[in-house]
């Protein structure tokens, strides 16, 4: 019969609220998420205590999937905050459907994983923690914003605003969905 587990062997993944029963594994740290979807997206996590991380969105599915169900084992993750972003004027019929599927994909992800979210409108992330002063457009602001907080990411490219988007949304998740 095949092993159906979304965790590796012997892995687990609790979430309990009442502290810690004998025997039972030890206590991992709490974490939040941030996901910028899409094609050129990103995935940050940013724990209690230890270092943020993030990974650009690796092109499949199932190697996303596996980046989350290695970030449940090692943390205890509270929320993840994806970006709702929605389709502008003048977009491709083509870009407007494969950020759709890429959206869709990461939803499937957190349904299938068990894992908490909430869908997060730019402007709902950006208010209070980005301001027009930080940059002259909305992807320089975030790379400015998210250099201030996290220092020791590497956001030196200007294409890197995807994954500065998903380390602010992370925070935001952290901060209780507040500025």
């Amino acid at each position: 019969m095949p092993n159906h587990s979304l965790l590796q062997p012997g892995a687990t993944c609790t979430r309990r609220k009442d502290g810690p029963q004998p025997d039972s594994p030890p206590v991992v740290e709490r974490a939040w998420i941030g996901v910028d979807p899409g094609r050129g997206g990103a995935v940050a996590l940013l724990p209690q205590e230890s270092s943020a991380k993030v990974v650009e969105y690796p092109g499949d599915a199932r190697l996303a999937s596996d980046v989350l169900r290695g970030w449940l084992i090692d943390y205890d993750i509270q929320l993840v905050a994806i970006e709702a972003a929605a389709s502008r004027p003048g977009q491709g019929v083509r870009s407007v459907f494969t950020f759709g599927r890429s959206f869709g994909e990461w939803l499937g992800i957190l349904a299938a994983l068990g894992i908490p979210h909430a869908l997060v409108t730019p402007q709902q992330w950006q208010r209070g923690l980005v301001r027009p002063s930080d940059g002259p457009d909305p992807k320089s602001r975030s790379l400015t914003v998210a250099r201030r907080l996290f220092p020791d990411i590497d956001l030196s490219r200007k294409k890197d605003h995807h994954r500065s988007d998903a380390l602010l949304l992370a925070y935001w998740a952290k901060r209780g969905g507040t500025r």
